[in-house]
């Protein structure tokens, strides 16, 4: 299946994984048929949503900006944070090269990053932290700042 390292978390999250087990004790086949339960339970294009919503709060979160309504809408998504990590642990497995390497199409979607609601930059590129300073958004300054250090101008 053509996933994400981020939709294969959003997936495993919404399948019938069992939120307790030993990651030692799961054979490999039944984690990839968990990934497609899940991603089969909500559709293609909601888990491809979801998980650029992930990872759009992970980013955020890594900054330290997450704004609280974001926050909310990240814990009501993701209700059972150890679920999640337990999600999160076994799909960054499966990214392997020898057990499920994402394909070139997921290649190209793996840093789909959005924010439900409001964004701290506002659309700007830039979150002001005072008066003085201000951060590059890590969610819509990306492109920005990886254009600015391959010396393109902008």
């Amino acid at each position: 299946m053509e996933l994400t390292g981020d939709e294969r978390v959003v997936a495993l999250y919404v399948s019938d994984m069992p939120d307790r087990f030993r990651a030692s004790s799961v054979d490999k086949s039944q984690v990839a048929a968990w990934i497609v339960q899940g991603a089969e339970r909500i559709g293609l294009e909601e888990l491809r949503r979801e998980a650029a919503f992930f990872y759009g709060h992970r980013l955020l979160e890594m900054s330290r900006v997450v704004p609280v309504d974001v926050q909310a809408r990240h814990e009501q998504r993701f209700p059972k944070a150890r679920r999640l990590e337990k999600a999160e642990s076994l799909a960054a497995a499966t990214k392997m090269p020898t057990w499920m390497p994402m394909t070139p199409q997921a290649m190209a979607r793996n840093s789909a990053a959005e924010v439900e609601g409001g964004c701290p930059c506002r659309g700007t590129r830039s979150i002001k932290l005072g008066r003085a300073f201000s951060l590059i958004c890590p969610v819509h300054g990306r492109a920005t700042a990886h254009q600015n250090r391959a010396g393109v101008a902008l």
